[in-house]
């Protein structure tokens, strides 16, 4: 909480010594991520700092993307990244994403961090993260049933082209009535049947 607080009321060019001090050591940044208390300091740095100042703990970040990404606290670390990071970040990440789409989707905080990059990204990046996960039909099947992801499968059939919607349609509508079934998946389907 001592540090948070630092981050909160201090100048950036202040909190120089936590950047250096979490990425002194190989794996602190993604342990740091990984912790309860320890994400909120990572968000809070990549959220106030500019990005060549955290650009270790990008770099870290950046390193760890696919496994962090579906882990209940380091999920949020990817989403600040997404959100503050410089181009190039948002670029590697978006890239780090779309190659290991299927398990990010699947997890239970994946949605979210999906969203979020395809929120932040290039608009050509978006597409490409979007266009990714509408062709891997379980995981977007994951998505469009999970509390955290159907937002996120609604955010991909907007992102995607009609032809490419319409792909998603035909390749999940045997799955149509599993999706109205479920409490998330209703919306998802409806969009998909055209009934939206």
């Amino acid at each position: 909480h001592v540090l948070q607080k630092c981050i909160n009321t201090m100048q950036p060019e202040s909190l120089q010594f936590i950047v250096d001090e979490i990425s002194k050591q190989e794996g602190l940044v993604a342990q740091t991520a990984r912790h309860r208390y320890g994400c909120r300091i990572i968000q809070h740095l990549l959220k106030v700092c500019p990005p060549s100042q955290f650009s270790k703990i990008a770099e870290s970040v950046l390193e760890e993307a696919d496994t962090l990404a579906c882990h209940s606290f380091g999920n949020y670390a990817v989403q600040h990244l997404a959100e503050f990071g410089s181009p190039e970040h948002k670029y590697r990440l978006a890239r780090v994403i779309e190659r290991n789409i299927v398990g990010i989707a699947k997890s239970n905080v994946g949605g979210p961090v999906i969203q979020t990059v395809i929120t932040h990204a290039a608009p050509a990046d978006r597409v490409w993260v979007a266009r990714a996960a509408a062709q891997a039909p379980q995981a977007f099947l994951a998505l469009a049933k999970a509390r955290l992801g159907h937002p996120c499968a609604l955010s991909i059939l907007d992102t995607i082209s009609v032809r490419e919607a319409e792909r998603v349609s035909t390749a999940l509508a045997e799955h149509l009535e599993e999706l109205r079934a479920s409490k998330f998946g209703l919306e998802v389907a409806q969009l998909l049947a055209g009934e939206c």
